[in-house]
């Protein structure tokens, strides 16, 4: 038996195939455009992304020489796409989750005093970020997507539910990605009426919620059981199953989650709360907090100032000193997000000397890399939460002294599985729950196969120097604003 997922991201669209026991058979991989219309704008085209995930998805069938029984979707969530139900038409480019066209909108809500109602109802901040302010432009600033409003035949979707439309021909989406739109109520798990009409967006254009593991239509390539969004995936794939298991994805940010079980808690400050998913009547909440750079201050010591010229040359530069020596790094070079949310900080380096070298400045690279990891885990131990263990995936997660730094200053274990595409396998085990291959109770007993990080020292007053570090950063900034 076999399952083929749908690993739909921001920069490129893939597809594996794995066989019922999670091994992956086949992948293939293909690069998506994104336009940038103007300042602000981000954009990609909706024919492109469903034509590049079929596209991937017969090469990686081709290679596996199998046919599969079942398919998992898991996507970029917030980018919202308008389509025509008579045609199937998308009626404008997709509008990507980076895109910041929603922002006068939020602050005309903000201004009418509903920023309160809106973060209780869907835990979430009042933001461009999320779908429902992207959909509001649409409507008022594309012709096509209005006139098609006017005629009853507008659809909008996230990415999961536009290729639920193209492969099963049913307008349905999942509550992970339901719950990222400012649309949908927490609570009673459902689109709230006072939200739509805050954010003038129909209720008929609107797809069906669904369960994560859910039969969402036959297709081609086998009947899609299985839906949730990257960063839920990721949480599910990492086995991440009970409260207070944590995972943090190293990419050009890193998305660290929380699973809080069943409680439908308040929101701690700094911090999003989110589905992680459902399954059957089960909900499982996720507390969320993004870290704005993570990758992002290796590419930039890179391709931008020269200390190194490959990634490969990180973990042995930084091994080849005991410490950074006294120098502290703060990673904001667009900003400081969860749980401080500073856009207007920038990036410092404090404590330098002639002394130092640059395998001094690379430590403390890493070393804000971690702390920064752990300024959102002390985020969720202040809501309540006790945290058991962490696990890492993303590119940076290969970096070992990264990894052991986190173990240290968190004085948690941290997890590493072997395989690193946790988004994909997470879509996959949620997929064969729908399937009826297993069940939550099946999975919990069951371990990726992962390398263990125990902390061996105590960080804690290195984490807490550090800490002094942003303060001085987001002061910095404060002075700058208003010197």
């Amino acid at each position: 038996m076999f399952v083929a997922v749908i690993d739909e991201g921001t920069t490129s669209t893939r597809a594996i195939i794995f066989d019922e026991n999670g091994n992956p058979s086949s992948s293939s991989q293909k690069e998506l455009t994104t336009f940038y219309p103007q300042a602000g704008w981000v954009e990609q085209s909706a024919n492109e992304i469903y034509a590049k995930s079929v596209e991937a998805l017969k090469e990686a069938i081709e290679k596996c020489k199998c046919s599969p029984d079942f398919v998992g979707i898991t996507n970029q969530r917030e980018t919202i796409i308008a389509w025509n139900s008579e045609t199937g038409e998308p009626l404008y480019n997709a509008i990507v989750w980076r895109d910041k066209r929603g922002q006068a909108l939020c602050e005309k809500i903000k201004f009418k005093g509903y920023e309160n109602e809106i973060r209780e109802k869907t835990g979430l901040l009042l933001d461009p970020y999320f779908s429902a302010s992207k959909m509001k432009w649409l409507i008022d600033n594309v012709k096509e997507v209005k006139e098609a409003m006017m005629k009853g035949e507008l659809k909008f979707g996230t990415v999961d539910s536009y290729l639920i439309w193209k492969l099963t021909g049913k307008h349905l989406t999942d509550v992970s990605n339901a719950s990222r739109t400012l649309l949908f109520n927490l609570s009673t798990l459902s689109w709230d009426d006072d939200l739509l009409e805050i954010f003038g967006v129909p209720l008929e254009t609107l797809p069906e919620v669904k369960s994560s593991a859910y039969d969402f239509g036959a297709s081609l390539y086998g009947n899609v059981v299985g839906v949730l969004g990257d960063q839920q995936a990721s949480l599910f794939g990492n086995r991440c199953y009970n409260a207070g298991e944590v995972k943090c994805t190293y990419g050009t940010g890193a998305f660290v989650l929380a699973n809080i079980g069943s409680s439908n808690t308040s929101n701690p400050g700094g911090l999003l709360k989110t589905i992680a998913w459902k399954i059957e009547n089960e909900v499982t909440y996720a507390l969320e907090g993004a870290i704005l750079g993570s990758g992002q201050n290796i590419t930039w010591i890179k391709k931008n100032v020269g200390l190194i010229k490959e990634e490969s040359e990180i973990e042995p530069l930084a091994r080849s000193v005991v410490s950074s020596e006294g120098v502290y790094y703060v990673p904001a070079l667009d900003g400081i997000g969860a749980p401080r949310w500073i856009p207007e900080a920038r990036g410092t380096f404090l404590g330098l000397s002639s002394f130092h070298t640059k395998a001094h400045l690379v430590r403390s690279i890493l070393n804000a890399m971690a702390f920064s990891t752990v300024e959102v885990v002390d985020a969720f131990r202040k809501s309540g939460l006790s945290i058991s263990k962490i696990s890492v995936d993303g590119g940076g997660a290969k970096n070992s002294l990264l990894i052991q730094t986190l173990a240290d200053a968190s004085q948690v274990p941290v997890e590493r599985p072997h395989f690193h595409e946790m988004t994909a396998y997470g879509a996959f085990l949620i997929s064969g729950i729908g399937a009826k291959m297993w069940d939550l109770k099946y999975l919990k007993n069951q371990k990726n196969p992962s390398d263990l990080f125990q902390p061996m020292n105590d960080l804690s007053s290195e984490y807490s120097k550090w800490k002094k570090a942003e303060e001085i950063s987001i002061n910095w900034s404060k002075y700058l604003t208003n010197p």
